[in-house]
């Protein structure tokens, strides 16, 4: 899992902020929402242009790096914090994996250009170099990569995927530690349902069509089945009309086009579906997924219904909104619950000395400026 991340110069953030997965507490209430004392559920606040996009795609940055995956080149277009705009962005993750924390750090001057690494598991460095340095030595310690070409003129991409994919390492919990770190970011994934529904991650191209996808994989009924549990009652049918799959939507007798009738709360719910479907499959299941925005559209019912289904998964989640009427006890706990500003990221658990308890109303404490402004 992930259990931190701290980023710098890199879109809303000028100086080093942390997001820390790590920081709980000990809550008795929900405890489907932290896994092995690392927050498995997490909904993230702040005002209008805190850095809550920003620091959803910094986290995803990593996919860059390790993946073949998806990654939308317009969300990082703009990469460096404006008052910095000729430096490198700095990276520091923290993971655990086998409850043996990963430590990979990087820099970067845009999203496909690295130019320094460094990577530890445990409390052993296994990967570093660093071009800005010319007396620095490429440092490779994982068995079974003693005969790998370390050439840092001619490294034009992730040493670690260089690694991965030019040796045959050996069967020891180290190199087992380091390839779980790319089957985790192999399968993460960001998507949003706002102007341009964009995602980054888990696949390696865009789909071209939702409905066909999910006919194909016989999960139509499980559609139909995933929208009445979240309240539209409304039939769902889909039919191959003009060469393609196509929703439709059954009032009595009279049968009309999805797209054409459905609200922008249930086209962004079939995103979620779709995004989704796999949560339940081991094999298949996201690792990480941040949805940005994610009930833009949705009545505070249907938004408390997705993170409840969220919750159940065995992913780990991190969501951004700006609905209050969900940052509620009931729903997760406040460990869970962060806020965020260009300054500083922080849960609410942390955000005050107050001892929070079950029977509190964080949203009302939130509004009051107890977690800070």
């Amino acid at each position: 899992m992930l259990k931190s991340l701290t980023v710098s110069n890199f879109k809303a953030f000028e100086k080093p902020v942390t997001i820390d997965f790590s920081a709980t507490g000990n809550y008795e209430f929900n405890p489907e929402a932290v896994k092995n004392s690392i927050v498995k559920t997490s909904i993230m606040y702040g005002k209008n242009a805190s850095g809550k996009s920003s620091i959803g795609l910094a986290i995803f940055d990593i996919v860059s790096n390790l993946t073949d995956n998806f990654v939308n080149p317009r969300d990082y277009s703009i990469y460096q914090n404006a008052l910095h705009f000729k430096d490198s962005v700095n990276f520091e993750y923290h993971f655990e994996f086998d409850g043996i924390e990963l430590i990979y750090k990087y820099q970067k001057l845009n999203v496909t250009t690295i130019v320094r690494e460094e990577l530890i598991i445990g409390d052993k460095l296994v990967i570093f170099y660093d071009k800005n340095d010319k007396n620095s030595d490429f440092i490779v310690n994982l068995k079974g990569s003693e005969n790998l070409r370390k050439n840092l003129a001619t490294l034009q991409f992730s040493a670690l995927r260089w690694v991965k994919n030019n040796t045959t390492l050996d069967n020891n919990k180290e190199n087992k530690i380091f390839l779980q770190l790319f089957s985790f970011v192999n399968k993460m994934l960001f998507f949003r349902s706002l102007q341009d529904r964009a995602f980054t991650g888990y696949k390696p191209a865009p789909s071209l069509n939702i409905v066909e996808e999910i006919v194909k994989r016989n999960k139509f009924s499980d559609l139909q089945l995933f929208f009445k549990e979240a309240g539209f009652t409304d039939e769902l049918i889909h039919s191959h009309h003009t060469g393609r799959e196509e929703l439709f939507i059954k009032f009595n007798n009279i049968i009309l086009p999805f797209e054409q009738v459905c609200s922008t709360g249930m086209s962004s719910l079939l995103l979620v579906y779709y995004w989704l479907e796999d949560i339940n499959n081991s094999e298949q299941c996201p690792s990480f997924i941040c949805i940005d925005e994610f009930d833009a559209f949705y009545h505070f019912e249907l938004a408390y219904f997705v993170v409840e289904k969220l919750k159940t998964s065995n992913c780990q989640v991190l969501l951004t909104t700006h609905n209050t009427s969900i940052f509620t006890n009931d729903l997760l706990r406040p460990d869970c619950y962060y806020i965020c500003s260009k300054e500083k990221i922080v849960n609410a658990h942390n955000a005050t000395l107050k001892e929070l308890r079950y029977g509190h109303n964080l949203e009302k404490l939130y509004r009051g400026g107890t977690f800070g402004k």
